[in-house]
């Protein structure tokens, strides 16, 4: 039988370091960690002074962490550690609780925290806090100026984070719906021995500022927030929904002071770090407003619009402008057309990646295709003048080793060309290669991308799909269907000269119209290409010589073998006389 492997644990705190020996995993719970590191760790502290502990464990062979709030989360450390000795604990940071008892009172006056101890033989010891407004000054002139709108904060992400989480579960209701309301804002324990062994949770619970979707911000005289970050967005979403100017008097990370800039208006809020720890305090605070609310608020700009975006258009990727502007109506906001703009293309940039990211990860991707696609083709060619020059993508072919051996063994020798504009930020062109197999269903053969459509890149394209699919054997009537356009048939009878050339008949009658426009030549044009027998053929192009001579030369001139049905070749057992078949795939 194997023994239990015993941990030492190492608690990291203020750049001290303590060890925790022998724990036994198995008998080992949240009281007796918590136990421990207040004898270890937190030993020279005061006995009758409240803290909230914040622990979280590093997981090994990662740079993650893990929260240790419970007895679940430090048996799943232990099974994370079970076959290493060391477990590093690390304290982030030790936040003060109010005592709310009798014995305990809590003082603002003369802005000092006073916290009556007993047992110890002092009386009345202050805690310094800074809690001084000092003179207002305006906030352009603050040495902290991370709460600006084009550095991102991290609790807004957090709250984006949890209106995805809310809002994926609500759609049923309504799929554009307000998110869903968490009962109370309260974390559920895992048990009811996890709510006994941590105590403190109740107390932060009930002090701590808790996001809930379906309540209006309203702030409180000892709210506590995490950070001077979720102060200044909950501030932020605030002014929004209330709708005045925000005139931020001071804006350091270690006090926020705020007013409504109408005049007249004394609503004002002034809040600070509790003790030396992190966590902020609302102070004090003038909660009345006698201005006139206003829907265009500055503070609503797009990067804050972004936020509130991603959650629903992750579910809505095609949202209107119109879908939009409702959606902020929601929030008592009126965006202009750019701002909508803006907002979209930045939420849509987050939730699905820049192009400019896309194709830096293309290489990679290509790498990936081709080592689990053995036998398969992938080009990349770079633009790169010289080698002072960053190389620049410029062509992509990409064709699998399932598609040609699909084609030589199932599909009819008729292949459709065709290509079609790429939109974003980089454009390009997309080549296409169409088949079709013994039930006259579309059969991908390859596709490309290339900066623009001409007989280069065409040449191009052609060079890799000969070498991947051919050669052809010489009993194979290969044909290819195309427009006519932009150097494509020049470049595959350069390439693929064995090929029968068949052009679409759309294309043909949209340029003979241009010259020839008569409803009745329209009719006899598609009678004479479709008709499946030479006299049929013949005695429709003599009607269309007896109503326009120059009509009836501008169609002897092509070749019937590309464009009339009765001139193909019966080997392929295609009748096709137009490319609609390509372009609907390419659709």
């Amino acid at each position: 039988m194997e023994g239990i492997i015993a941990h030492d644990i190492l608690v990291h705190y203020m750049g001290n370091t303590v060890r925790i020996p022998n724990v036994d995993p198995k008998n080992y719970q949240y009281i007796d960690l918590l136990g421990n590191v207040t004898d270890k760790a937190m030993n020279d502290l005061s006995e009758n002074l409240n803290m909230l502990v914040h622990m979280k464990c590093a997981i090994p062979r990662t740079t993650g962490f893990m929260d240790i709030s419970s007895d679940k989360s430090v048996l799943d450390m232990c099974k994370l550690h079970e076959n290493d000795l060391v477990i590093n604990l690390y304290l982030l940071h030790l936040d003060i609780i109010i005592p709310t008892t009798e014995e305990n009172m809590v003082d603002y006056r003369n802005n000092q925290l006073i916290v009556a101890q007993k047992d110890i033989g002092i009386e009345n010891t202050p805690i310094p806090v800074v809690d001084s407004e000092g003179d207002d000054e305006i906030y352009a002139s603050s040495s902290d100026d991370s709460w600006k709108d084009d550095i991102d904060s991290d609790l807004e992400d957090v709250i984006a984070e949890d209106r995805t989480l809310i809002s994926s579960s609500d759609k049923e209701e309504n799929d554009l719906s307000d998110y869903k309301e968490i009962e109370d804002a309260q974390v559920v324990p895992d048990s009811e021995s996890d709510q006994e062994t941590d105590p403190m949770r109740s107390i932060m619970q009930s002090k701590m500022w808790t996001y809930n979707p379906r309540e209006d911000i309203e702030f409180e005289k000892g709210m506590l927030f995490t950070n001077v970050d979720a102060f200044r967005a909950v501030l932020k979403d605030y002014a929004i929904q209330k709708g005045f100017p925000l005139v931020r008097l001071k804006n350091e990370k270690s006090r926020c002071t705020a007013k409504c800039g109408a005049e007249g208006c004394n609503w004002r809020i002034y809040a600070s770090p509790v003790g030396d720890t992190i966590t902020f305090m609302v102070k004090t605070y003038t909660p009345e407003h006698t201005c006139v609310m206003n829907r265009k608020n500055s503070e609503a700009t797009s990067d804050w619009i972004t936020k509130k975006l991603i959650s629903v258009m992750r579910d809505h990727p095609e949202m209107t402008s119109k879908g939009v502007k409702a959606e902020m109506q929601k929030h008592g906001v009126l965006p202009s057309r750019m701002q909508i703009y803006r907002a979209k293309k930045k939420a849509l940039e987050q939730i699905e990646g820049s192009h400019s990211e896309a194709y830096e990860k293309l290489p990679k991707y290509v790498e990936l295709l081709r080592m689990h696609n053995p036998g398969s083709i992938m080009k990349i060619h770079y633009d790169r003048p010289n080698v002072l020059v960053e190389p620049k993508f410029l062509r992509l072919f990409v064709s699998f080793k399932a598609q040609r051996d699909g084609f030589l063994a199932g599909c009819r020798p008729f292949i459709g060309f065709d290509s079609c504009h790429l939109k974003g930020a980089f454009g390009g062109i997309l080549l296409i290669v169409v088949a079709l197999d013994g039930n006259n269903s579309l059969f991908p053969l390859a596709f490309a991308v290339v900066e623009c459509e001409n007989k280069e890149a065409w040449s191009w394209f052609f060079y890799y799909f000969q070498e991947f699919f051919g050669p052809f054997p010489a009993n194979i009537p290969l044909t290819f269907m195309s427009d006519r356009q932009k150097g494509l048939n020049l470049a595959y009878e350069e390439q693929m000269p064995e090929a029968t050339a068949r052009y679409c008949c759309w294309h043909i009658y949209c340029n003979f119209k241009v010259k020839f426009p008569r409803l009745l030549l329209r009719r006899f044009f598609w009678q004479a290409a479709k008709s499946y027998d030479l006299i049929g053929h013949n005695e429709t192009m003599e009607r269309i010589k007896n109503i326009n001579i120059d009509a009836w030369r501008y169609l002897a001139n092509i070749p019937k073998c590309n464009w009339a049905r009765h001139a193909f070749s019966v080997e392929i057992k295609c009748d096709h006389v137009t490319n609609n078949f390509t372009e609907s795939f390419n659709a």
